[in-house]
This record gives structure tokens, C-alpha cells and sequence, in this order.
């Protein structure tokens, strides 16, 4: 979202509209929303927040137009420090259903070399917090798609391209099985052998 890494959006505060609507089911003066929202940037908006259980307690788990953030207080009658998780949406890859575990359900966030298990309350969490992500993340890859390095593809994707459309006449009846079967053979480098072929 270049858009939203040059603009500001105002200082992050509880009554800021994209703030307030992802938490309207926050109590108000929670620690862990005072947490995360003192971890937010005005140059990012906030997506979805759910609960989420990550490093032994209960925290907020949200996503951004450029992070996902698990920000807890911490405990104090358990002498747990609070702390806030941070991964850039650069290098996140989704958010997957890891089913039940003691209860709870299981928010894979998946990023290029691993996942990260997080406890969430439903399977509803898991599916609008990678349905946000997924959002950035699409719109990441396709700024700028015109100017990135293509990947050599060997014309791999142009012989497909060939064999499908060799298929689709062949099933429309405008080749015979025995052209279809030739001009398929000629792709791969092999020429028809006599009028049986």
C-alpha cells in the first residue's frame, strides 16, 4: 500500500476511526489495547484486531496495512513482562487454520521460512485476520509487477499455452485425434511416424 506509507493517518489514539472500529469490542482501558495501540504509526492503518494467545498470555493480534502486531501488558500477578510482536506484511505469506488445540483454535501466520502458532477464539479470527492480510499483501505484490524481473520460464507457459489450445480444438471437433495426437507429439520434439500416427 504506497499509498498508505506516505500519508498519515493521524497519531494512533483509541478514538481514531480505523482503530476504534477494528477494537469496538475492546473494554475500554484495557492494558493490552494501551499496548498496541502506543505500538501503532500514523502511517498505518489498522485492519482487524482479535485476541490472541502468544508467549504464555493473552494479548491483542492485529493486522495493519503494514504489519501484524501481538501486543500484551503482560501480568503482573504472574510477573510476566508485556511486549509486542512485530512482523512486516512484506514478509508474511497468510494466516492458516491449524485447528483445536486445548480448546482454542490455531492461527498459523505463516511467513517465508516458518509459521507462528497463535491462539485465537474461533475460526472466524483466523479467516478475517488472513483475509486482511491477504489484502496487503496482494496489493504488494502487484505494485510496480511491470518493472520487476521477470523469472525465465524456459517457455514452459508458452508450450502450455500451445497444448491447451491443441485440446480445446480437439474437443471442439475442429482437430481429429489423430492431428491433436501429432501436433502434441511435434511439441515435444517427436515427428509423426507414417499415416497411422
Amino acid at each position: 500500500m504506497s499509498a498508505a506509507r506516505q500519508q498519515s493517518y493521524g497519531t494512533p489514539t483509541p478514538q481514531r476511526p480505523d482503530i476504534a472500529a477494528a477494537m469496538f469490542w475492546v473494554e475500554e482501558g484495557s492494558a493490552n489495547a494501551q499496548v498496541l495501540v502506543g505500538a501503532l504509526r500514523p502511517d498505518e492503518l489498522v485492519l482487524n484486531v482479535t485476541s490472541g494467545w502468544f508467549k504464555g498470555e493473552w494479548g491483542l493480534f492485529a493486522v495493519t496495512s503494514e504489519r501484524v502486531l501481538l501486543a500484551s501488558a503482560g501480568n503482573a500477578e504472574k510477573n510476566t513482562p508485556g511486549f509486542v510482536y512485530e512482523m512486516p506484511l512484506q514478509a508474511v505469506t497468510g494466516v492458516a487454520d491449524g485447528e483445536v488445540e486445548d480448546g482454542y483454535r490455531i492461527a498459523q501466520l505463516q511467513d517465508y521460512e516458518s509459521w507462528t502458532k497463535i491462539f485465537v477464539n474461533g475460526i472466524t479470527s483466523v479467516y478475517a485476520s488472513d483475509q486482511r492480510v491477504y489484502w496487503v499483501v496482494a496489493d504488494l505484490m502487484n505494485q510496480n509487477a511491470d518493472q520487476r524481473e521477470k523469472a525465465s520460464d524456459g517457455g514452459v507457459v508458452d508450450e502450455f499455452t500451445r497444448y491447451r489450445a491443441i485440446r480445446e480444438a480437439q474437443r471442439a471437433g475442429g482437430l481429429d485425434d489423430q492431428t491433436a495426437s501429432a501436433a502434441v507429439a511435434r511439441m515435444f520434439g517427436v515427428e509423426p511416424e507414417g499415416p497411422g500416427y
